[in-house]
């Protein structure tokens, strides 16, 4: 038996409703605005991807035997070790405009130009040490 002075938990349907729509609105205005990012985050992002690639170039050239040879190449959007399918360069600025190329020998050395990512006030280089063919990154 119920006591007339208790009142029921629980939602009801309109409000469950009323709830749903405001959801409904603020994910419509999400959408809308488009996707969020990050300059800062897109120019990590990209100087993580590069450094990969000289780091597997590095690896190759040490237990291949054979020097392996890394490009950049901004004016084609492409980077990757000559020889095999090259990748897309991400959205972002390269200082030289020029393509770079570096060298990495069997040895553990490495030969290259220092390449500056750019995108708006933030900078990241890059670059490899010629003796132990490391790859160094700086700045962000």
């Amino acid at each position: 038996m119920r006591s007339k002075g208790r009142a029921e938990s629980g939602f009801t349907l309109l409000e469950m409703l009323v709830v749903l729509a405001i959801m409904g609105a603020l994910g419509a205005m999400l959408v809308a605005r488009g996707p969020s990012h990050s300059a800062r985050l897109e120019l990590r992002g990209a100087a993580r991807e590069l450094a990969a690639g000289l780091r597997e170039a590095h690896i190759r050239a040490r237990y291949s035997g054979k020097a392996q040879i890394f490009f950049i190449d901004p004016a084609r959007q492409s980077y990757g070790t000559v020889g095999a399918v090259p990748h897309g360069l991400p959205k972002i600025g390269f200082l030289p405009v020029t393509p770079s190329r570096f060298v990495f020998y069997p040895d553990g050395s490495a030969a290259g130009p220092v390449v500056t990512l750019v995108s708006g006030p933030s900078r990241i280089t890059l670059g490899v040490n010629w003796l132990t063919g490391a790859v160094e990154a700086r700045g962000g």
